[in-house]
């Protein structure tokens, strides 16, 4: 039984690229390799088998023989495979397209045999720099007869996630949109190519060429951000504008409200997805929050505490505030963000505020504020205490006479 490192691993090899898809195939039955490993288990059945073994997944070659296996990949840039000894098998038009970098389905009916694969096709135009769809990977993605309905949500899910992670992430949405596969499982953007992304001072596109460059500029700020970061961060850059798509046509290219829209809109996407917690919470929360995020350091000092402790609490700080630089274009957000938290998170209630229930975390976030406040000394008046305005500097004296007990207290 001979063994082959097969599919995008191989096409990386090629390109230069750094991979972390690893197909392994075999060319015996699957008889003969549960008996020469007989560790293996059986992860999958159709559309073709698939079995784990140290950690590894093992799938037998489709139609029995290398070249047919090449032949039923999905595209000709991942129909490689590539031998124990160094010898590498391709589809005959893997290295033509390699060149050309296209990106082209391995059969004309590799999509319908697999409709997941137009997700894919989305996917590895975000992933792979330099590559577009083939006209032929256009036509095959857009054809009618091709339902997406009875893909499994899982592998939708896992494809926009992968495409989260890749370098152009706006590719996924623009392919998808230009093929007219963007409803049912991304209904909400549907039609969001003819919506206005806001009035023409501040956009000059529509909501969904909108959204694509600000996942792009997202992933960009990502470099060198773990995965966990990442792909939340990009993540909530799709869904930080969702709101925009269902706003009444009466008030455009204004979008009001569009928060509040947003956080419904992107809580039931990523239901249809079936997205982890986290990737839902921060997609609703980029919904909810990036107006607020994008502006942070004129807020006033309780709007931060509270916003900062909120993000910091699910974890998402960084994902928040980097989808709030990329959109905004106000370099800086994530660094002032970090040393506000920084600032609040220090502060500790004296012990004789303690275990008072409600009113221990009235007075923890009254210290939190004047921590802030103390910390932000050239924030105008307005900004320091919720409620106050610079018209009324007594307002501002009581609202610091209430606080300096406190202050006092804890020092």
């Amino acid at each position: 039984m001979h063994y082959y490192t097969a599919g995008g691993a191989v096409r990386d090899l090629l390109l230069g690229l750094e991979s972390r898809d690893l197909d392994l195939l075999f060319d015996g039955t699957e008889a003969e390799f549960i008996q020469a490993n007989p560790g293996a288990r059986k992860v999958r059945e159709l559309p073709c088998s698939i079995y784990l073994l140290d950690g590894r997944e093992y799938t037998p070659l489709r139609g029995g023989s290398l070249a047919t296996d090449m032949l039923r990949r999905d595209f000709t840039c991942n129909a490689l495979a590539l031998a124990e000894d160094g010898r590498i098998f391709a589809h005959p038009q893997t290295f033509g397209d390699l060149r050309e970098r296209v990106i082209r389905p391995a059969s004309p009916s590799a999509l319908a045999d697999d409709p997941v694969r137009i997700f894919r096709a989305a996917r590895l135009y975000a992933t792979l720099p330099g590559f577009s769809p083939h006209p032929e990977c256009l036509a095959a993605m857009s054809d009618a007869a091709v339902s997406v309905r009875e893909v499994a949500a899982e592998q939708v899910g896992r494809e926009t996630a992968k495409a989260c992670a890749a370098g152009k992430p706006g590719n996924f949405l623009r392919l998808l949109a230009e093929t007219g596969r963007l409803s049912p499982w991304f209904a909400e953007l549907e039609g969001a190519a003819g919506i206005p992304a806001g009035p023409p001072k501040y956009h000059d596109t529509s909501v969904l060429e909108h959204t694509a460059r600000v996942m792009d500029k997202t992933a960009l700020l990502c470099r060198g951000e773990p995965e966990e970061v990442r792909v939340p961060a990009v993540w909530s850059a799709l869904c930080h504008d969702l709101g925009k798509t269902s706003t009444p046509g009466d008030i455009l290219p204004h979008h009001y409200e569009h928060e509040r829209r947003g956080e419904e809109a992107a809580g039931l996407l990523a239901d249809r997805l079936r997205l982890s917690v986290r990737m839902r919470e921060a997609g609703v929360k980029a919904a909810r929050l990036h107006m607020k995020a994008g502006v942070h350091p004129t807020l006033r000092v309780g709007t931060r505490v509270d916003l900062l402790l909120e993000a910091h609490a699910a974890g998402l700080l960084r994902p928040l505030f980097l989808l709030a630089q990329a959109d905004s274009g106000r370099a800086g957000l994530l660094a002032a963000a970090e040393r506000d938290l920084a600032v609040i998170l220090a502060v500790r209630l004296p012990p004789a505020r303690q275990n008072l229930g409600a009113a221990s975390g009235i007075h923890l976030r009254q210290l939190r504020c004047a921590a802030l406040a103390e910390a932000s000394p050239r924030l105008r008046p307005e900004h320091l205490f919720p409620g106050s305005a610079a018209s009324h500097p007594q307002s501002v004296k009581k609202q610091r006479a209430k606080i300096a007990p406190l202050v006092e207290e804890e020092s």
